[in-house]
């Protein structure tokens, strides 16, 4: 019977909108859209059982605070202001068109930048360039601080990544490094600079492959993290991705991971949809259905269950723990994003005590 009936809703839509074109047929295109837009039917926002909502539930039950709370925190030292607008306003108030995307390593023009937004705008992916013209990039900055609805934060990963401790608990800071927080970027680039894993890749081809995230991940942390016969206290990797996170840690260092990535999966969607808890109205799941846990090795075959939402495997002592991520339908903030969700993450993991 539904089945019928939403047949014949859709018939009688069509009938009628046909019958406005007829009689009206010098009605404006777009009025002819908003009138069907506000007529078609709508799939039921996704509630408590769609993956979203079990994803979400999911989490709720494995948050959980580490056993021993921190006491001290390290934190890089650094500060600016972030300038928040529509980079596509931006490039027209600076009197630029749409042309073809190129990457560039370092910016020298108005034109590099033009061509580095397209080329990155392309690929849904966030990037970060040097300007090397000092006069032409305080002029663009200018420029882009007095846009009409220009917003202004705080910025910088020590800044924003101490704003989150200070909210959450009274931590007191020093210098030291032991976890990095890493997005699919700048994890290709530190690949490509030392000719590690998969260095060979220009860049990546839409979201970024799981087995090969994980070699790079895994080759960082034996070539040059904590050992017996390295002086690194590098233990910790927090890779962050716009549909999925990855935490890798050296076995024997670090407890309470599964919470930890799930709590920066859970702000990332949360921090987007500027939301309190995760509104699953607003997000969707896009993290890949199936994957391999490594590409360089016989890795395992993963089938993701939202009711299950965090895998982990263990791969020669470093562990991993992966979870997808709830992405923002509408963001309406991603300035700073992923230093809330290292931060989220490390204030909720738990350094072993002889550490």
């Amino acid at each position: 019977m539904a089945l019928w009936r939403g047949s014949a809703y859709a018939g009688f839509l069509a009938l009628a909108v046909g019958c406005v074109f007829l009689l009206e047929p010098q009605l404006p295109s777009s009025a002819l859209r908003s009138l069907w837009s506000s007529l078609q039917l709508r799939p039921a926002p996704p509630g408590p059982g769609s993956p979203e909502g079990r994803l979400a539930a999911a989490w709720d039950a494995l948050i959980v605070r580490p056993a021993r709370r921190w006491r001290r925190v390290a934190v890089g030292v650094n500060a600016c202001v972030d300038v928040v607008l529509s980079g596509v306003k931006l490039l027209q108030a600076l009197g630029l068109n749409p042309g073809n995307g190129k990457d560039h390593s370092i910016l020298h023009s108005r034109n590099d930048l033009e061509e580095a937004f397209i080329h990155f705008m392309g690929k849904g992916a966030a990037a970060e360039r040097f300007f090397s013209d000092k006069e032409t990039f305080h002029d663009i900055a200018q420029i882009a601080s007095e846009f009409p609805g220009a917003q202004h934060y705080v910025g910088g990963n020590a800044a924003l990544i101490g704003q989150k401790f200070a909210a959450n608990s009274d931590l007191k800071v020093f210098p030291a490094v032991t976890s990095l927080g890493l997005n699919e970027q700048e994890l290709l680039f530190l690949s490509q600079a030392v000719s590690g894993p998969h260095s060979s890749l220009s860049s990546w081809n839409g979201v970024p492959d799981v087995g090969v995230v994980s070699d790079i991940l895994f080759w960082i942390l034996k070539e040059h993290g904590k050992s017996n016969s390295r002086a690194s206290d590098l233990t910790r990797i927090h890779f962050h991705t716009l549909v999925y996170h990855i935490l890798a840690t050296v076995d024997g260092h670090w407890a309470n991971q599964l919470a930890a990535v799930a709590a920066g999966a859970r702000v990332a969607g949360t921090q987007a949809c500027a939301t309190e808890t995760v509104d699953t109205s607003r997000v969707s799941l896009k993290a890949p259905r199936e994957f391999l846990t490594s590409r360089s090795e016989a890795g395992s075959r993963v089938t993701l269950n939202p009711d299950e939402p965090v895998v982990e495997w263990h791969r020669d002592g470093v562990s991993f723990h992966f979870t997808p991520v709830l992405v923002c339908k509408d963001p309406v903030r991603t300035v700073g994003l992923g230093d809330a969700i290292s931060a989220e993450g490390l204030f909720y993991s738990e350094v072993h005590p002889y550490y």
